[in-house]
């Protein structure tokens, strides 16, 4: 989540690459990540939580895991971000969730359609 939303402010920001964490980071490692993160909600992966318990990759995890990593970039700026690019920390969390869930709900409809299903509510 953390570089999705770094990826994500720095394309908002003007840049097609980003040295994350000492790695050169661009659209390809973006969209690898979040095909990952929607790849598990959409097959609901189940992974340990904090307590040991099964936790099930869904929407809301990933909308609660994207606020707590913006808080967490908020709150130490990562030496990429400086104070004017981290105004566009939230719009950056807000389209990386968006092109998840976006890209989660499409996939799925394929599927449905290429299996035959309809794909009607």
């Amino acid at each position: 989540m953390r570089t999705v939303i770094r990826y994500r402010n720095g394309v908002l920001n003007g840049k097609g690459a980003s040295l994350l964490d000492g790695y050169m980071e661009d659209l390809a490692t973006d969209r690898i990540y979040r095909l990952m993160i929607a790849q598990r909600v959409l097959h609901k992966v189940k992974v340990p939580g904090d307590d040991g318990q099964p936790v099930e990759h869904s929407s809301a995890l990933v909308t609660r895991l994207f606020d707590e990593e913006l808080a967490k970039l908020q709150k130490d700026l990562p030496a990429e971000i400086d104070r004017k690019a981290a105004t566009t920390l939230p719009e950056a969390r807000r389209i990386a969730e968006e092109m998840i869930v976006q890209g989660t709900t499409r996939r799925f409809r394929l599927a449905r359609r290429f299996h035959g299903q309809s794909c009607a509510p």
